[in-house]
């Protein structure tokens, strides 16, 4: 739905303070419910890029106008992905409209490297560099949020790691503990502190969350009869483990649909 906030063509309700220019949406409200009610009749769901907060606007406006129009038909399940700013006004709809609201939590600490919050206030204004990145506020409303690595760089595996998503989204900064590559390592916690997530909501957003958004949660995303028995044994619990180091966790065990998969 739109560009990267680095060269300011994440679409913004908000102008970038260095050049007065918003960004731009590929399409406007009108289109993308005119793509939500092809999607609704092939049966088929709906996930957009949308860093900046106009692009994820446009994407609550479209999947609203189309909800007007099918009423109890509407099947499609949206999901907006990033989300590393968002307009105040935008926050409660997402669970008002059914939208999944997708993070990628090892950006959360900045996504920059060095003095993130310094390159962010350059082009959103210091009030918005400390409304970036979200999550807890975007839980809180009760909207379905989930978590993902968006890492296109093949062959450096590092940040497809679930457990460093995990641990910086509960810390928001990226030390030497961390296991991350260096060229992520951030000088202080990006703020807000408020945005922290806990063990818990990770772990929910990766499995549950994450199983309703595609869809597929009557057979994955948590350990009942009748699913499909895919789980992992740690030796150690997760769920008191150190925030600081957290990415460092791996499996003992790997089972799926009930079978030992490693040795």
């Amino acid at each position: 739905m739109d560009g990267t906030l680095r060269i300011e063509t994440a679409a913004q309700v908000t102008p970038y303070i260095d050049t007065n220019k918003r960004g731009a949406t590929t399409f406007s409200k009108e289109e993308v419910a005119e793509v939500m009610k092809l999607l609704n009749e092939a049966g088929l769901d709906f996930h957009a890029h949308t860093v900046g907060e106009q692009s994820s606007r446009t994407v609550l406006d479209g999947v609203e106008l189309a909800k007007k129009e099918l009423g109890d038909k509407f099947r499609v399940r949206a999901t907006c992905a990033h989300l590393e700013i968002q307009d105040d006004a935008d926050m409660d709809r997402f669970a008002k409209l059914g939208v999944t609201a997708n993070y990628s939590p090892w950006w959360h600490a900045g996504c920059t490297g060095g003095n993130p919050f310094e390159v962010w206030s350059s082009l959103l204004g210091e009030e918005r560099a400390n409304k970036m990145y979200r999550s807890k506020t975007m839980w809180k409303t009760g909207a379905n949020v989930t978590w993902s690595s968006d890492n296109i760089i093949y062959g450096d595996f590092a940040t497809w790691n679930p457990y460093l998503g995990m641990e910086i989204g509960m810390t928001r900064y990226i030390n030497d503990k961390v296991k991350a590559p260096e060229r992520t390592r951030v000088v202080a916690e990006y703020p807000s502190p408020c945005e922290k997530m806990s063990i818990d909501e990770m772990m929910l957003g990766y499995t549950i969350n994450g199983a309703k958004q595609l869809g597929i949660e009557a057979s994955k995303g948590s350990i009942e009869v009748g699913k499909d028995a895919d789980f992992l044994i740690f030796d150690n619990d997760l769920l008191t483990a150190a925030h600081e180091g957290f990415s460092h966790n791996m499996p003992s065990e790997v089972y799926i649909g009930g079978k030992k998969m490693n040795n």
